[in-house]
């Protein structure tokens, strides 16, 4: 019986571990997806407004995560050019203000904002090495 015991909790145990490195390798997938999308749309984008729209763009996907909506509606908002103008203006005083208490979205949209900007560093990095590579 106690075998019985310890066998179950040992399965038990790797199913959790299991179960624990598949949402990591989930939301890492999709962070990458998020990040590649944000990466090839940051292109279209004038210097001085990349930031403003790499926020923009996040907290757009924070929001609609939050939502759990899959609709059209969040981006037919984004295609009207005042909306787009006024929020970029908003997000550039976000941008500029030293603000702590800012509110759970806005923080979560800062916190992908910088893990984008290491994983672009790290990309360009990962891409000059490659073609360093292939000329040598």
């Amino acid at each position: 019986m106690e075998n019985t015991n310890m066998i179950i909790a040992i399965i038990m145990t790797l199913a959790a571990i299991g179960a624990v490195i598949a949402a990591y390798h989930y939301k890492k997938k999709n962070l990458n997806k998020l990040f590649e999308q944000a990466y090839e749309y940051a292109k279209q984008v004038p210097r001085q407004k990349k930031n403003s729209v790499l926020l923009l763009m996040f907290m757009e996907a924070v929001t609609a995560s939050k939502k759990k909506s899959k609709s059209a509606a969040g981006n037919n908002k984004l295609s009207n050019p005042k909306y787009f103008e006024i929020q970029l203006i908003q997000m550039s005083k976000i941008l500029k203000s030293d603000k702590k208490d800012r509110d759970k979205k806005t923080k979560r949209a800062f916190r992908l904002l910088k893990d984008y900007q290491a994983w672009e560093v790290k990309k360009n990095s990962d891409d000059a090495k490659a073609k360093q590579n292939k000329t040598a």
